[in-house]
């Protein structure tokens, strides 16, 4: 035991004194300069749900494909060789003796050419043809809705960032006006012109300076590594928003908004694509009812009857076929494919409603974002013109630390509410042209 205690004090000896530069340093994060234009490419380029709407856009095209193909004839060719231990002959006697005449081979050589054409499927190919156009159509919807989603969550993210940056920004200055003013109050309690309290005051000031500027590091932190998340890049990384808060906001009339909504919504353009599909399916399903028609042509060539002679041999095939009864399966495809349609026409009017919703909320929402604005600058302006004339009071020996304390608070959480109704415009800004299918 004491052995090894021995040797695990040796090899911590031996770690320690390894130069330190000569461990591993870490990487440092890197530094991602960004516009918002930027940072837009970036996750066009890199998000995984955008991705993936791609991913399925690219599988319905190829249904596409899939289902047309029934429209047209195929051909196929084979080939095939057999063997056989012992061919057919018969034999033949004769004054020299029995003559052998094979009548196979034991070799046979098959080649098969083969077109097959289904002329009348009842409408059952055109149906799938038809839904998988509209499945296509949906997917495209899919993909441009996901494309808005990841503007609107980016552009959100960018800002919230910039939010944040001038939030810890201004947390930094209160802190620094916060040592500023102790310094103050501890030189006129030398002086004798203070009390302790002022000194005590001010001290608890720059103690909620100083754990608000904890927070405001945190939160831009956090949204930092939210941003980055959404770009797909690296988490450790730092991005360095270029954008400005301010923002010359653009008006909007609601029933206009309300029309393009409807129109270039792409989540109701993919559930009217639903209903094409389902009425597609309700066709397909009646298909069933009706004959179908199919023309088969076979080209084939085999050895033989009789051996090394080739046997040429062609078809033609027209078959009509027709289910007469099949004990109410097809009837009952009709009525469940005929509840589906009731259910998408269902599903784009309650969508339909929420875009209506939806539309109505980001109009006023953005409507408010704008007198709050002009209320937050409003208020930072008197926020900040009463600490200035708290603190000269102060230093004049006038004012009282309270006052002081109190005037540096307002004002910190006056500027922050400006930033803040500054990005809550820029948001709702996108959110609405968002909710109007304009991104």
């Amino acid at each position: 035991m004491r052995t090894h205690r021995t040797v695990a004090l040796l090899a911590a000896v031996g770690i320690a004194s390894i130069p330190f530069a000569a461990r591993a340093a870490p990487t440092p994060a890197p530094v991602l300069h960004m516009t918002l234009a930027d940072a837009l490419r970036t996750a066009a380029a890199n998000n995984l749900t955008y991705q993936a709407a791609l991913a399925d856009q690219k599988a319905a095209a190829a249904r596409v494909v899939q289902a047309s193909a029934g429209r047209s004839p195929s051909l196929t060719a084979a080939y095939a060789r057999e063997h056989t231990q012992s061919a057919g002959s018969f034999k033949i006697p004769s004054p020299t003796g029995t003559v052998n005449f094979p009548i196979s081979a034991t070799n046979y050589d098959n080649v098969t050419e083969t077109i097959n054409w289904a002329i009348y499927s009842g409408g059952a190919i055109e149906a799938g043809v038809g839904q998988a156009a509209a499945g296509f159509a949906a997917a495209q919807s899919a993909v441009a809705a996901t494309r808005a989603d990841v503007i609107s969550d980016t552009t959100n993210d960018y800002f919230q960032l910039i939010q944040t940056r001038k939030a810890a920004s201004i947390a930094d200055q209160a802190v620094g006006v916060a040592q500023d003013d102790l310094k103050t109050a501890r030189e006129q309690y030398d002086a004798g012109t203070a009390a302790r309290a002022d000194v005590l005051r001010e001290e608890v000031t720059l103690s909620d300076a100083q754990l608000r500027q904890v927070q405001a590091d945190n939160d831009a932190a956090l949204a930092n590594a939210s941003l980055a998340n959404l770009l797909n890049v690296d988490l450790g990384s730092t991005i360095d928003a270029d954008e400005t808060l301010d923002i010359a906001a653009p008006q909007f009339d609601l029933q206009e908004v309300l029309s393009d909504a409807h129109a270039h919504r792409p989540e109701v353009a993919s559930s009217r694509a639903a209903v094409e599909i389902a009425e597609d399916a309700v066709r397909a399903a009646r298909s069933g009812t009706l004959p179908t028609i199919a023309l088969q042509v076979q080209n084939a060539s085999l050895t033989p009857n009789f051996e090394n002679i080739p046997q040429p041999q062609l078809s033609e095939t027209l078959s009509v076929t027709w289910k007469l009864f099949d004990g109410g399966l097809t009837h009952g495809k009709v009525a469940e494919a005929s509840a589906d349609v009731d259910k998408a026409k269902i599903n784009l009017q309650q969508l339909e409603n929420g875009v209506d919703l939806e539309v109505r909320r980001a109009y006023l929402n953005y409507a408010a974002a704008q007198a709050s604005l002009v209320a937050a600058r409003s208020g930072q302006t008197s926020a900040d013109e009463n600490l200035r004339v708290t603190r000269i009071r102060f230093r004049a020996g006038v004012g009282t630390s309270l006052e002081l304390s109190d005037a540096l608070l307002a004002d910190t959480q006056a500027q922050t509410q400006f930033v803040t109704a500054q990005a809550n415009l820029r948001v709702a800004l996108v959110t609405l042209q968002r909710a109007a299918g304009l991104l």
